[in-house]
C-alpha cells in the first residue's frame, strides 16, 4: 500500500496546480498557453534534430 502520495500530484503524477491555473483560464488564454507550449516543444526538438545528426 503506497501511503506516500504527494497532495500537488494525483496518481498519475499530474501537477494538479498546473490543471487549476488552466481550469482558471478563459477557453482563449488557455488554447494562447497551449500553442506556446507546442511551439515551444518543437523549437526544442528542432534544436536536439540539430545537435544530434552524426558528422560525416
Amino acid at each position: 500500500m503506497e501511503v506516500d502520495a504527494s497532495p500537488l500530484e494525483d496518481w498519475r503524477g499530474v501537477d494538479i496546480g498546473q490543471i487549476r491555473r488552466q481550469l482558471r483560464m478563459s477557453v482563449e488564454e488557455r488554447v494562447r498557453h497551449m500553442v506556446e507550449v507546442a511551439n515551444k516543444v518543437m523549437e526544442i526538438r528542432s534544436y536536439v534534430r540539430f545537435v544530434d545528426k552524426p558528422k560525416l
